[in-house]
C-alpha cells in the first residue's frame, strides 16, 4: 500500500523579502513584500545573556500544518539531512519554523540535546542566541 507524504528540505535560499522590514503592513505598497512562504532559522546558544529584558515571548505550536508537525520534524531531522548545507549540530543550537505572511507568534521550535533534536525552545531574553543560517521550507511530494 502506497502512502503518500511530503519530504521537508530546509533551503538556505533568501526568501523572499526576509531582511525587509515592513513598517506599516496594511499599506497598498507592502502588501506584496508579505512572506508566502515557510521560513526557518537555525541559531547557536551562546550561554545566558549578560543584559536583563523584559518582554513576552510566544510560546510554539504543536502543528503549523499536517505536514509541518513536531512529530514528523524532529523523525526528520533525526533521521537524515534536512540542511542544503554542510552542518554537524552543537550542544544547545535552535531551529525554529515560521507561518508564512510575517507573524512570528506562530512557529515550530527544537533543540539539539544529548545529540538529538527535541520539541522545545529557549526562554526568551534568557539566552544569548548567534544567527547560522535561514531560508525557505520547501515540500516535495514523495510515496513510501
Amino acid at each position: 500500500m502506497c502512502k503518500s507524504g511530503k519530504e521537508i528540505k530546509l533551503c538556505t535560499c533568501v526568501p523572499n523579502g526576509i531582511n525587509t522590514v515592513i513598517h506599516h503592513k496594511n499599506s497598498r505598497k507592502n502588501r506584496k513584500k508579505r512572506r508566502t512562504e515557510f521560513t526557518w532559522t537555525l541559531e547557536k546558544c551562546m550561554g545566558f545573556s549578560k543584559t536583563t529584558m523584559d518582554g513576552m515571548g510566544y510560546m510554539p505550536e504543536k502543528m503549523l500544518t499536517v505536514d509541518l508537525t513536531n512529530e514528523k520534524m524532529v523523525a526528520d531531522l533525526n533521521s537524515k539531512n534536512c540542511f542544503d548545507f554542510d552542518y554537524e549540530p552543537n550542544e544547545g543550537d535552535s531551529l525554529r519554523i515560521f507561518t508564512p505572511g510575517g507573524s512570528y507568534e506562530k512557529h515550530l521550535s527544537f533543540i539539539y540535546k544529548n545529540k538529538q533534536w527535541i520539541a522545545g525552545s529557549h526562554m526568551p531574553f534568557m539566552y544569548e542566541m548567534q544567527k547560522i543560517n535561514f531560508g525557505n521550507v520547501t515540500f516535495d511530494g514523495k510515496t513510501e
